[in-house]
């Protein structure tokens, strides 16, 4: 099977990124659509792919026609974010232009996903740790605290309100009016700095602190604290709860136990395995499994 996948990569994800590389690791035929400047219809001939992965807002007008027509190619969606109507339009559209999609899933959990889909395959596939993102080099240093948002809130200045030394990053902030960070990240960039601090704090929406910001700041990091607004810590305490599970492995230590429980649980291979067993492609499963 050879797969063509869209780089929908955004500030808190690098799923089409991993997805491309486990599927190169596992020897099966994977090219990265990077250039949104490049033609469907010149990508589609040219790659000739039996399935097609990209998320429903990088969908254009010429993806749906030559898939309309070459119905041979499947063509699974990442539906995170969508609002019900968007996901209604999706399904009407697969319906009247018979495009061929076994599957659409959302990165969200079950408490939080609030998407139902009537004539379509709708599945969760959570967020994992990316296994390939590169430690740049950094200036040799050591704080106390580093606080991470994507918008200016009051647990962010709660957190940095109670230390003496601290850095504040947004992972989104760039064009809002009040520039409340000290540094401008994204998923990528951060994965360099957990590190140097000796505590990593997220603090915002769930959405944003159980994304995949959650398991590469777990396995990187000397410590993490998640704060949420008090209205949502009963839906974090159940998210937690779904995907870490207590006593799993031998260390008795938490950390060392979260840690442990990312790498063998949460990581991207196991990831793009549920994805194609979901697919009901079970050889390319099996073989990102045993990796």
């Amino acid at each position: 099977m050879k797969t063509l996948i869209q780089n929908y990569t955004s500030t808190l994800s690098t799923e089409p990124m991993y997805i491309h590389r486990c599927l190169i690791e596992a020897g099966e035929e994977a090219v990265l659509w990077s250039n949104p400047n490049q033609s469907a219809f010149d990508t589609f001939d040219f790659t000739k792919p039996d399935l097609f992965i990209s998320h429903f807002k990088f969908l254009t007008e010429d993806i749906v026609k030559y898939l309309s027509n070459n119905k041979n190619i499947s063509m699974v969606l990442n539906v995170t974010g969508a609002q019900q109507s968007e996901l209604d339009m999706l399904e009407a559209m697969v319906k009247d232009d018979g495009v061929n999609v076994p599957l659409v899933f959302t990165n969200l959990y079950d408490v939080t996903n609030n998407l139902s889909a009537k004539s379509i395959n709708l599945n969760s596939v959570y967020p994992a740790a990316d296994m390939f993102l590169p430690t740049m080099p950094t200036p040799d240093y050591e704080i106390d605290t580093f606080v991470i948002s994507v918008a200016n809130n009051d647990m962010v200045r709660e957190a940095a309100g109670s230390q003496d030394n601290y850095h504040i990053a947004s992972l989104g902030g760039q064009g809002q009016e009040e520039e409340y960070y000290d540094m401008l990240l994204d998923i990528s960039s951060a994965a360099s700095l957990y590190h140097k601090y000796k505590k990593v704090v997220l603090a915002d929406d769930i959405n944003v602190v159980t994304s995949q910001l959650l398991f590469d700041s777990l396995l990187r990091s000397q410590k993490v604290n998640i704060n949420v607004p008090e209205e949502q810590q009963k839906l974090l305490d159940e998210i937690l709860a779904t995907i870490f599970i207590e006593g799993d492995g031998d260390d008795k230590d938490l950390r060392k136990m979260l840690k442990g429980q990312i790498k063998r649980r949460h990581n991207c291979f196991r990831r793009v395995a549920r994805l194609f067993k979901l697919i009901k492609s079970s050889d390319i499963s099996n073989k990102l499994e045993k990796i």
